[in-house]
C-alpha cells in the first residue's frame, strides 16, 4: 500500500471527552483501502480503526457534488458512527446530497425545516413511531435527473457486479418522494437488502459508489475493539 493520505476528519463530543474520527486512503497494486480511526484527545490516547472499505480502484471511477464519504460517515443513519445531526439536517439543502433522513432537535426546528423546503423540495413526516420529528427530505425529480445511470452500471460491472439494467431503470425513473413512503416502496431505505436496491439507496443518500462495491462484495473489515 502507498502511504496514506487523510479524506476527512471529526470532532465528536462524547460526554466530557472529545474524539476525532479520521478516514484514511491507501492505495496498492490491485485495490484501494479507506479506513475509519478514532482517537481520543487525550495525552496517550492511540488512533484505534473502527473499518476498513477494499475495492478495486476502478470504483472510484464515477465522481459527482452530491456523493461523499462525508455522507457515508458523518450521518446519524446506516454506517455513521459519527451523528453529526446538523450536517445531515442540512445537507441536501446545501448541496451535498439528494435525500436524507434528519432528525431535528426539537419543534421548533422541524417546523422551520418543513417550512423553508417547500419550493423544490419534498419534505414529510418519517418513521414516526420510532422519532417524533423525522423527517424525510428530498430534492425534486428522480435519481436519473442526478446521477448517469449507464456510467454507474460501467463502474459496477467493471468492479466484478453485473447489476440489473431493467431493475435499476425502474428505480432511476421513480419521483424522489417515492422512497420515502413506505406505502408505496417497498424497500426499507435504512436496512434495505439487494444489490440494485443498494445501489440505489447509496446513490439516494450520497454514498461514494465505491463504497457501496465495498459493501456489496463484502470486502468491509469490522474491528472488534472498536
Amino acid at each position: 500500500m502507498s502511504e496514506k493520505s487523510l479524506l476527512l476528519q471529526q470532532e465528536y463530543p462524547i460526554g466530557d471527552q472529545t474524539v476525532v474520527f479520521s478516514l484514511y486512503r491507501e492505495e496498492g497494486p490491485e485495490e484501494i483501502a479507506v479506513t475509519l480511526t478514532y482517537q481520543f484527545r487525550m495525552p496517550g490516547a492511540e488512533e484505534v480503526p473502527c473499518k476498513r472499505f477494499h475495492y478495486p480502484a476502478c470504483a472510484e471511477r464515477y465522481e459527482s457534488p452530491y456523493l461523499s464519504w462525508y455522507n457515508l460517515i458523518c450521518c446519524s443513519n446506516n454506517y455513521g458512527p459519527i451523528p453529526v445531526v446538523s450536517y445531515l439536517n442540512y445537507s441536501v439543502q446545501n448541496g451535498k446530497k439528494i435525500a436524507a433522513t434528519i432528525y431535528p432537535d426539537t419543534a421548533e426546528e422541524y417546523m422551520q425545516i418543513i417550512g423553508a423546503t417547500t419550493e423544490g423540495y419534498y419534505c414529510f413526516p418519517f418513521n414516526t413511531q420510532e422519532y417524533q420529528y423525522m423527517l424525510y427530505l428530498s430534492k425534486k425529480g428522480t435519481l436519473a435527473d442526478y446521477f448517469d445511470l449507464e456510467e454507474i452500471l460501467s463502474v459496477y460491472q467493471e468492479s466484478g457486479l453485473d447489476l440489473d439494467r431493467e431493475k435499476m431503470q425502474d428505480l432511476f425513473s421513480k419521483e424522489l418522494s417515492w422512497f420515502g413512503n413506505p406505502k408505496e416502496c417497498p424497500i426499507e431505505i435504512h436496512n434495505c437488502l439487494g444489490n440494485e436496491e443498494l445501489a440505489a439507496v447509496g446513490l439516494l443518500f450520497g454514498y461514494p459508489v465505491e463504497s457501496t462495491v465495498a459493501l456489496l462484495h463484502r470486502t468491509i473489515d469490522m474491528f472488534e475493539d472498536a
